[in-house]
């Protein structure tokens, strides 16, 4: 990555909390005193609840598992339900990545003083942390402004709605998939012929572009999916093309990677959002709606199993 790219980054990413001033204090304090240009900063980590809801770390750093919280005077008010956000933010994470993951606190409802020395101890204890990975060989450098899937994927026997991982080209999404070496893909929407070794027909890959400020932007297919992420509204915008059955077609199972842009990046990919069940459609009957059933697929390595019965 060159130094324009990841200069482009940090004032993005350090720029996502401008419009909550203790938290961008704290956020920009910590980065700037720790001093490490090859550590990777995060800010608002997104983390995907079992139940489909969802957090956000304020400032996290995926080489060494720490995240860091900015408690204002309301999280006083809050201590079991934060409590609880902690717990399940803490499972979520090993689940992904197999490792423990350290959440630290800075309280700034204190003095000047007080959050000074918590931002200090902050930095510290970070520092130490990736200073002990380096002795142990357990770290790698930041040097890409995103994820490499192929190196992402390569242990992981699944992909996840948890992922931060983004493919460039339908054909990447699918090879990681299926273990397959296709080239490339016109379609968005089709079953993948080395699928069916184990699926038959049963699932569908699909990549949807998402609507950019509302409008379509393929075809005039607008695809939404909902804040949450359970939901996918799917219509046409130039014709009335939405299924005249009501309730859809159960059948119609989707293993869905939606085309949107990095928040941070700003780099257009496709990125895994879950396996969505067609179901009926809107309540006005113009939108054909789809519920997500599933927020993790399996990953198979060989294309060469049998047909799953």
């Amino acid at each position: 990555m060159s130094g324009a790219d990841k200069l482009g980054y940090l004032i993005r990413a350090l720029s996502r909390t401008k419009r909550k001033d203790y938290e961008n204090y704290v956020v920009n304090a910590i980065w700037n005193r720790l001093a490490m240009d090859d550590v990777k900063p995060v800010t608002q980590q997104l983390v995907l609840w079992p139940d489909g809801r969802r957090s956000f770390v304020d400032l996290y750093f995926p080489q060494a598992m720490i995240g860091v919280e900015c408690d204002e005077a309301y999280h006083q008010r809050q201590r079991e339900r934060d409590r609880e956000r902690e717990i399940t933010i803490t499972d979520v994470l090993r689940q992904i990545r197999g490792e423990d993951y350290r959440a630290l606190h800075v309280d700034v409802s204190g003095s000047y003083e007080q959050v000074e020395r918590s931002i200090d101890d902050c930095v510290r204890r970070i520092r130490a942390e990736i200073e002990r990975r380096r002795q142990a060989n357990e770290f790698t450098p930041w040097t890409e402004a995103y994820v490499d899937y192929k190196e992402f994927y390569k242990t992981r026997d699944a992909v996840s709605v948890a992922d931060d991982v983004g493919f460039s080209r339908i054909a990447d999404a699918v090879n990681t998939l299926c273990g397959s070496e296709y080239k490339r893909f016109q379609e968005s929407w089709f079953v993948p012929s080395v699928m069916r070794q184990w699926y038959g027909d049963r699932y569908r890959v699909w990549f949807p572009k998402l609507a950019i400020g509302g409008k379509a932007v393929a075809n005039g297919w607008n695809n939404r999916l909902s804040d949450d992420g359970t939901y996918i509204y799917e219509y046409n915008e130039d014709a009335d093309l939405v299924d005249p059955v009501g309730d859809g077609d159960p059948n119609d199972i989707r293993i869905t990677f939606a085309k949107s842009a990095d928040p941070v990046t700003r780099i257009q990919a496709y990125r895994f959002v879950g396996v969505f069940r067609r179901i009926s459609n809107s309540e006005d009957g113009t939108r054909k709606r789809y519920q997500r059933i599933e927020t993790v697929f399996p990953i198979h390595r060989t294309p060469c199993l049998p047909i799953h019965r």
